[in-house]
């Protein structure tokens, strides 16, 4: 629970984005759509500011608010593919290898190598589910191989890329629904 006055910049927000809903004008979708997300990048960044003091528990949100981590872990979410090393973590964080890699586990609650394979395997789970190839995926979440992302795929999940795309795969018919 976070009282909202405890953030000073919602409340000029959360007035215009209750304003517009109010309102129900042609056209407010937009304006209703941007202002929310206006509203979540403020409470996000409070939060941010303010985790010590929440006692938020480890994990992407707290590795978020580490200034030294943070633009790691951006790297790493804008950039799944590529073939990231400790070394190049711990240089996007300026710092060395082993405070690297002790302050990310600390702090997110596990490796940088286990989190970016849980995070490969979370993007190549929503590529496969939209149809995608197997191989297509592989390369777009950074394995060279397809053997390669099959093994870890199936290391994480329990079932081959194959086998779980087969029950899981999204079906977008031609109007746009999901069947």
């Amino acid at each position: 629970m976070l009282p909202l006055d405890r953030v000073p910049t919602l409340a000029p927000s959360l007035d215009l984005l209750f304003a517009e809903v109010d309102q129900a004008r042609c056209g407010d979708r937009l304006p209703i759509d941007r202002l929310f997300e206006v509203v979540l990048i403020q409470l996000f960044r409070w939060l941010f500011d303010h985790v010590a003091e929440l006692g938020m528990p480890r994990g992407l949100l707290a590795g978020l608010a580490d200034p030294e981590l943070a633009p790691v872990l951006t790297a790493m979410h804008e950039h799944p593919e590529y073939a990231w090393s400790i070394e190049r973590l711990a240089s996007e964080a300026r710092m060395g290898r082993s405070a690297f890699a002790e302050r990310f586990k600390r702090v997110v609650g596990e490796t940088p190598a286990n989190y970016l394979a849980d995070w490969r395997i979370l993007i190549a789970q929503d590529l496969l589910r939209r149809g995608n190839p197997v191989g297509h995926v592989a390369s777009e979440v950074g394995y060279a191989t397809t053997p390669a992302f099959s093994r870890a795929f199936a290391q994480r999940v329990g079932q081959t890329p194959r086998e779980w795309a087969a029950s899981n795969v999204v079906v977008v018919d031609t109007a746009g629904t999901l069947d």
